[in-house]
């Protein structure tokens, strides 16, 4: 029997959420430590139903993971969209930031070399090699604002890498320190790591 329109929305609906459980516990427990009997009882489903929607537990790690970073990345592109490299690089920090602090209140422990990492060594190789490759559009972002605004002569620093990881590093851990209850809002948080970030690189326009 054909599925209807109502069916498919509502396998939809039932295929983003074992997404967002999954990718939930999986930061929240480590790889190993999360059944797939625990998701599929947070999501109502019974175990079993899960592969109508992915073929392994390593399959459902790989799509919610990719799903996380793809979104991450496109925001961020999408900051860092248009204008001088000024405000280039100000949108790349501050859509960086938000994002980070929004994933803080969802995932546990959400930095690179925290869950993130616990996760990607869990995966195939060629599964590993697509995430990567998302990942590296991130940097390879920044260090082309970076360059754009060193032969403009809007930006004076130093060493590429150097600059590059640092600004990367200090926004990839804002969750870190920013807690629920916070006198900053997440948009006052993201302002002042702009202006610290431009203040880092020497802009001429802060």
């Amino acid at each position: 029997m054909a599925m209807n329109d109502s069916d498919s929305r509502s396998g939809k609906r039932t295929q983003e959420r074992i997404l967002d459980v999954a990718l939930r516990l999986f930061y929240a427990q480590g790889y190993s430590k999360t059944s797939l009997s625990a998701i599929a009882e947070e999501v109502g489903i019974s175990a079993p139903s899960l592969y109508w929607y992915f073929k392994s537990k390593n399959d459902l790690c790989y799509v919610a993971l990719q799903r996380e970073l793809r979104r991450f990345v496109d925001q961020v592109e999408l900051g860092a969209a248009g204008g001088d490299p000024s405000t280039r690089l100000g949108g790349f920090v501050r859509s960086y930031v938000l994002l980070k602090l929004e994933q803080g209140e969802r995932l546990v422990n959400p930095g690179a070399a925290i869950g993130y990492q616990n996760l990607r060594e869990a995966l195939k190789p060629e599964h590993q090699q697509d995430i990567d490759v998302l990942q590296r559009r991130v940097l390879d972002l920044l260090r082309g604002i970076l360059i754009d605004g060193r032969e403009q002569g809007v930006f004076k620093f130093g060493n590429l890498t150097t600059t590059s990881f640092a600004i990367i590093t200090t926004c990839e851990y804002v969750f870190s320190w920013v807690q629920p209850g916070r006198a900053l809002s997440p948009a006052e948080v993201a302002d002042e790591y702009r202006t610290l970030m431009l203040t880092m690189v020497r802009s001429t326009r802060l």
